[in-house]
């Protein structure tokens, strides 16, 4: 039993003494290349040391020769210096490890692993300064177009990301087949996993659409009145899922976008000018007299209104109704905001009151009138 474990100890022994003489050589073997090759490990390392602490120079001037270049468009060269800015620091950074790693000369299987991850490095430096870009291409789409900024802003932000996204999965795609795994499985799973996404997500997905549909067809925009059979108010937000409603009650409706895409909208603030058609009521005691000068008056006070159009104001003598004799007005103001057209609207109404008590008419309301018979006894 002693000598069995004896036996067993002098094996162990044995073994630590071998990894010892492996360990051994292994380090004499380290030590003779740094020997062998000293110079270009130190030529190498300086290498490193030198991209490390001028990469902030080197991309910042090699970023201003873009602005240089574009000085004629100083917006999309301001753009692509500070995308490829920040990219830049990085590439510098890493080609300096990758030159200084090459230069050192380590072994064929070591330079082809440097070389393949150097390439990666590169396809993710090209997406970074890709989607850099991508807000600045926006912001001169915005250039192009003054009006409607704060709803272009939400188109704008929803493409850009959607820039990002595909170039980031293009470039996902490119790593992927650099590394040596076949992509074709793995756009046919993506494939799948997108139907089931879509599928779970069907709500989300339409008003995202709807969203894109409202801020480029733009039936309405920021600030803007709308009716639709389900809100009215004040649009205050547009976002690609919703839109926030400002009521006259002053309460907030989000409304889902694909809801509001589906329902007819009148968009008020897109009118010229606000119509405006109303029809008063005088009594049945209102003579012939009376009722001309009412009408006459009315016409003249519209026509030297400020606020209102001369292209068309009608009052007439509309017909007869069961307590009272009617005048309808028409006529159009000159201003579409809901609150200023409100009070024009009353400054008027308190003028028609002035004409017809000045006129010694008066309004009529409704009310039945009983004729009883008697019988003589």
């Amino acid at each position: 039993m002693n000598e069995t474990v004896a036996n067993e100890a002098l094996e162990n022994v044995e073994e630590n003494l071998t990894f010892l003489g492996e360990i051994q050589k292994t380090w004499e073997t380290a030590v003779d290349v740094i020997s062998n090759n000293l110079f270009e490990i130190a030529l190498g390392t300086l290498v490193i040391i030198l991209f490390i602490l001028f990469k902030k120079w080197l991309s910042k001037n090699i970023a201003n020769i873009f602005t240089k270049l574009f000085k004629n468009n100083p917006v999309l060269g301001a753009g692509i210096r500070t995308s490829i800015q920040d990219p830049l620091k990085a590439f510098f950074l890493v080609f300096g490890f990758y030159l200084g790693f090459l230069i050192m000369g380590p072994p064929d299987n070591v330079v082809l692993g440097i070389n393949k991850l150097f390439r990666i490095c590169n396809i993710v430096f090209i997406t970074w300064a890709l989607a850099n870009f991508t807000p600045f291409v926006t912001s001169m789409v915005m250039k192009m177009e003054e009006t409607n900024k704060r709803t272009n802003a939400v188109a704008i932000k929803f493409v850009a990301n959607l820039l990002k996204l595909i170039i980031i999965a293009l470039s996902v795609v490119v790593i992927i087949s650099e590394l040596g795994y076949n992509i074709t499985g793995l756009i046919t799973g993506l494939g799948l996993g997108g139907l089931t996404f879509s599928l779970a997500a069907q709500s989300t997905a339409a008003n995202l659409f709807a969203g894109f549909s409202i801020v480029s067809d733009k039936p309405f925009d920021v600030d803007d009145y709308i009716i639709t059979p389900s809100v009215e108010g004040t649009v205050e937000d547009i976002t690609m899922r919703s839109t926030r409603i400002r009521t006259v009650a002053g309460t907030e409706i989000v409304m889902p976008n694909s809801k509001l895409i589906d329902e007819p909208i009148t968009n008020c603030s897109r009118m010229k000018s606000r119509f405006v058609d109303v029809t008063i009521g005088l009594t049945y005691d209102t003579d012939s007299a009376k009722m001309r000068n009412c009408i006459e008056d009315i016409k003249k006070m519209l026509k030297a209104h400020p606020e209102v159009l001369d292209e068309r104001i009608v009052v007439v003598f509309a017909g007869f109704s069961d307590s009272s004799q009617d005048v309808r007005i028409i006529y159009s103001v000159n201003t579409t905001a809901l609150d200023p057209s409100l009070r024009v609207r009353e400054d008027i109404n308190f003028k028609i009151k002035e004409i017809v008590e000045k006129n010694g008419a008066s309004f009529a309301f409704p009310s039945v009138t009983v004729y009883t018979e008697g019988k003589e006894a």
